[in-house]
């Protein structure tokens, strides 16, 4: 499915939370859980992608050997945990 413009990617946007409303900062509208995938307006600006922080490596798990100086890693494909 192509990803489309919605409340839910736009940066002025904040989210619902826990099945309730989400807020436009932008307009200062509620905008209602179930809506916010269909609604969008000409004010959408993209919001950026929320990824996973990645803190400190479990003690089992050999540290990686490109570990950058502020601690910004890189996957290692040749690296596999012990399942």
């Amino acid at each position: 499915m192509a990803h489309r413009p919605s409340c839910r990617g736009c940066r002025h946007c904040v989210p619902p939370s826990h099945g309730g409303e989400g807020w436009c900062r932008l307009r200062r509208l509620p905008i209602h859980g179930e809506l916010a995938g269909e609604l969008w307006c000409h004010h959408w600006t993209a919001r950026a992608p929320r990824l996973p922080t990645f803190t400190a490596h479990a003690p089992d798990v050999p540290a990686p050997r490109n570990a950058g100086p502020q601690g910004s890693r890189q996957l290692s494909l040749d690296v596999v945990p012990p399942s």
